[in-house]
């Protein structure tokens, strides 16, 4: 910790990090469960695509995490059920209908009222907790970092899966899934000033059959998105700008953007990856040597 005047400590500057992982990234809830029970604080949250929905519930203030993983699971059920004839037949047929930056597979007017019910109109700067959001510049794959107007465009931004839903207007912009750009934002937090980063990250599960076009979409961004995690990863753990401590959950199986029956397995596994790093995290926290002079 860094002394002050009086020879006292200041408190580490926590972070935490919530990385991109579809549904995988309920298992967050499981480990904020461990993380409040423990009384570790969080002064800032970075979240990245699916990753955005855990972390405004965190930075709203928290609150009881099994009752806020059910309400995200209602909010998910039937938000990548509903095909987008319009953006196939565009594909299809280019001559006869142009391609347009709302090319998606999937309609999204599922996804933006489950969006909507959850934020509401509230905005980044209502926030408990500050908070920044990561998505991708669809021209020119730039990261943006949100971090303040309302949080339905952050939120709706950083989960545009490309291929999957259209992009997302914002300003002059078209923005795309956090994961094509950051899918562990951890450097973010490092420009933040955070002494300690609780990173939770989640390899992307490979398609089983990749026997429909939508399959082949997913496989193919998976497959990007796991390399870009593992080096980015890398790259951190060797740099150490800050104490990164990752809390990766161990996956026994492939886990589909619709398993909503592992939910509670999800959460399960959560919160025994965040078991197993605690007691390391509380020594970075009492450790006098964690935030640098």
């Amino acid at each position: 910790m860094q002394a002050l005047a009086d020879g006292t400590h200041r408190r580490p500057k926590v972070a935490l990090v919530i990385g991109s992982g579809a549904l995988k990234c309920v298992a967050a809830y499981g480990a904020m469960k461990v993380l409040q029970r423990e009384s570790i604080p969080i002064d800032m949250v970075v979240a990245c695509s699916g990753g955005a929905f855990c972390g405004v519930w965190v930075a709203s203030g928290g609150g009881d995490a099994d009752a806020e993983s059910q309400r995200f699971v209602q909010g998910w059920r039937g938000a990548f059920d509903r095909m987008s004839y319009q953006s196939i037949f565009r594909a299809l047929f280019p001559r006869l209908f142009r391609l347009t930056g709302r090319f998606g597979l999937i309609d999204d007017r599922a996804v933006n009222r489950a969006i909507r019910d959850f934020v509401g109109e509230r905005r980044f700067e209502d926030l408990v907790i500050p908070m920044h959001v990561v998505a991708t510049d669809y021209t020119t794959g730039e990261q943006v970092v949100i971090s303040s107007g309302p949080l339905f465009d952050g939120i709706r931004a950083t989960i545009s899966i490309p291929m999957v839903f259209p992009a997302w207007k914002l300003g002059d912009r078209r923005l795309v899934d956090g994961a094509v750009s950051d899918p562990l934002p951890v450097d973010i937090a490092i420009r933040e000033g955070a002494d300690v980063i609780i990173a939770m990250g989640f390899e992307e599960s490979l398609e089983e059959k990749v026997d429909t076009g939508l399959g082949h979409v997913l496989h193919l961004k998976s497959l990007m998105v796991n390399h870009l995690y593992r080096s980015q990863y890398a790259f951190y753990s060797l740099s150490h700008h800050a104490e990164v401590l990752p809390i990766i959950p161990a996956f026994d199986r492939p886990v589909g953007l619709r398993d909503l029956h592992l939910v509670d397995d999800l959460i399960e596994l959560g919160e025994q990856a965040a078991e197993r790093e605690m007691p390391y995290l509380q020594r970075l926290l009492a450790s006098p040597e964690t935030n640098p002079p």
